[in-house]
């Protein structure tokens, strides 16, 4: 095959992908429904490790890890989908946190600061990235540290904790991060 026929490969593929990629979304949100009808978690680890184990033992070596990542991003995707239809879940996690820093969502500002951590070895680092870039978020500055096996990381986010997109986002992160905090309102 030449590259053009590679590229024509690679095409179909996608067009291939994507209902069923537009299926799989309406599936998130359904489970977006019944979790807010019975309080049930949408990031629930355990779950999504066994089917990312699962799905990707039959994959040869060469790719697992790729296949694993992959899965790994889309179910990242869909649970952002998922945060987006649970508004008063935004609001809950978004006004806890903000009450344990003894801050105030009215209080003006442009920036939110924020801390979580995450295992060094197993590092969902990547993923917390993702999610800003997902939910129109810039990351303004980014602080690592490494204490006790945990990266430590502190982030500077562009927007308002009123924004849709950062509260859709620091709802995914309070839910999903470890030692999820927010610092400061800049």
């Amino acid at each position: 095959m030449n590259l053009n026929e590679i590229r024509e490969e690679i095409d179909r593929i996608d067009n291939a992908i994507k209902p069923l990629f537009l299926e799989r979304m309406e599936c998130a949100r359904h489970v977006a429904k019944v979790k807010a009808a019975s309080g049930g978690d949408v990031y629930v680890p355990e779950r999504e490790q066994a089917v990312i184990s699962l799905r990707s033992s039959d994959v040869r070596d060469e790719v697992r890890d790729e296949y694993a990542a992959f899965l790994r991003h889309l179910m990242s995707i869909c649970r952002k989908y998922e945060y987006g239809l649970l508004e008063e879940l935004q609001e809950q996690v978004v006004e806890e946190a903000l009450a344990i820093s003894g801050l105030s969502s009215t209080a003006e500002h442009d920036r939110v600061e924020i801390s979580l951590c995450c295992g060094y070895e197993e590092s969902d680092l990547n993923l917390f990235l993702n999610m800003a870039k997902l939910n129109k978020t810039g990351v303004l500055g980014m602080q690592l540290e490494i204490r006790e096996g945990k990266q430590q990381i502190t982030m500077l986010l562009d927007g308002n904790v009123n924004d849709e997109n950062v509260k859709r986002l620091l709802c995914q992160m309070g839910k999903e991060a470890e030692g999820f905090r927010i610092l400061g309102l800049h």
